[in-house]
């Protein structure tokens, strides 16, 4: 028996380290992973554990959102689709768990996610460059609308994946115990140029959270003020002489975003398109169950099979590019609580920590719980393009550090005692 928990409590590690690399590849094989992962804690640990799960405020809150997508789902004129996605959501939650079980009980797990994505991020930064040089990557996939995507093909998501990796992988940097002077600069430089590389990606959205992340750090962070200047410094020069220098760049994150904006004597929030899915998105809202929305993933029926918004300034798509926007007409006002009160949380307990540092000298939370803050607060930033919330392979991004939070107050209560 023990040699079977332990056999599982290995397999969960080594999958959970995977991860990284699965999510370059897509959603199937990084889903299943999960889905391992999930079934594994649920068969070997759930029922030791539920008791302490059932005293986490953020399990409860969860719980919560999960019956009501249930219920606007089955609630919906679509209910088919829309029911299953619900059902089988709650596997992030248990995934989540799952990962805060694994690093309790095998902590050495940190340190391997740590060079997995060290690993991930050299691979990515090299190809991607090496890409944007000669128009198609070592294996040959040529540029995607002249825009890097390196392994990812036709997904543009390149500059994404790192951005949201950012970090979570300087979090876990904070927690290693053994870090060398030759390790310190070998960190920093990926980090540099990771931001290069979300910079060449033309990735708007994924650029403004990483410097809004950046900023985020500065501020919040416990370094030496010598060491934060001069990594801003070098950043600021860097991306600003891409921006001014790399003529095909430039036009995309400035000009482009400048003409999207305002066209045709018109401001839109974003661009024409964004404009015009947040516009359905609303309507919809307003023409049903304000309380507990349309039902996940039901943005696209409610929209392509109803004429009138297939007409401007409405404009369909599979989801309305927001995350916000998507859960207050998916799961109406209730559902849009959930992320609204994550990002309130998080403003919050940012502001104590800033006003701790700043004028009391005390620090509330350590480098690696800023950086998981930071993460949350780029995930949960309402005025920018999004995915869709319920998408698998983003979920696994959005959960993953959720596991690292479950398990650093596991540690605080430990530690506590």
């Amino acid at each position: 028996m023990e040699n079977r928990l332990s056999l599982h409590l290995k397999l969960m590690s080594y999958l959970s380290v995977s991860l990284p690399f699965l999510l370059i590849t897509g959603p199937f094989l990084s889903d299943l992973a999960v889905v391992i992962i999930c079934i594994l804690y649920l068969f070997n640990n759930f029922k030791k554990e539920i008791n302490e799960c059932l005293k986490n405020y953020f399990v409860i809150f969860f719980l919560f959102f999960y019956i009501l997508c249930i219920l606007s789902s089955l609630f919906s004129d679509y209910p088919l689709i829309s029911t299953l996605k619900s059902i089988f959501y709650i596997r992030f939650l248990i995934f989540a768990l799952a990962i805060a079980y694994i690093l309790k009980n095998k902590p050495d797990t940190l340190y391997k996610l740590f060079f997995s994505i060290l690993i991930c991020f050299v691979i990515l930064i090299l190809d991607g460059f090496y890409q944007f040089i000669y128009k198609e990557n070592i294996f040959g996939f040529k540029m995607y609308e002249a825009r890097i995507s390196s392994f990812f093909k036709d997904e543009l998501v390149y500059g994404s994946y790192l951005s949201k990796f950012f970090p979570i992988f300087l979090s876990l940097f904070f927690i290693l115990k053994k870090k060398t002077i030759y390790l310190n600069i070998f960190f920093s430089i990926i980090l540099i140029f990771s931001i290069f590389a979300i910079t060449l990606s033309g990735e708007r959205a994924a650029l403004f959270l990483t410097i809004l992340i950046l900023v985020y750090l500065l501020i919040m962070l416990k370094l030496n003020f010598k060491i934060l200047a001069t990594f801003s410094i070098i950043i600021f020069v860097g991306v600003l002489s891409i921006l001014t220098f790399n003529e095909s760049i430039k036009n995309r994150v400035v000009n482009f975003t400048k003409n999207q904006i305002v066209s045709n004597d018109k401001i839109y929030f974003f661009s024409e398109d964004h404009t015009g899915h947040y516009l359905a998105s609303i309507d919809i809202f307003k023409n049903n169950n304000k309380l507990i929305g349309i039902g996940p993933k039901n943005f696209r029926n409610y929209c392509y099979n109803n004429e009138k918004y297939l007409k401007l300034p409405y404009i369909c798509s599979s989801h309305p590019h927001n995350t916000y926007i998507q859960l207050l007409t998916e799961t109406g006002v209730l559902g849009f609580f959930f992320p609204f009160f994550i990002f309130l949380t998080i403003c919050y307990y940012s502001l104590k920590h800033f006003f701790l540092k700043i004028f009391k000298n005390q620090i509330y939370f350590n480098n690696f719980q800023v950086c998981l803050l930071s993460y949350f607060l780029m995930i949960m930033w309402p005025i920018t393009p999004t995915g869709s919330f319920f998408n698998n392979y983003l979920s696994i991004i959005y959960y993953l550090p959720v596991g690292f939070y479950f398990w650093s107050l596991h540690k605080h209560n430990t530690q506590s005692k």
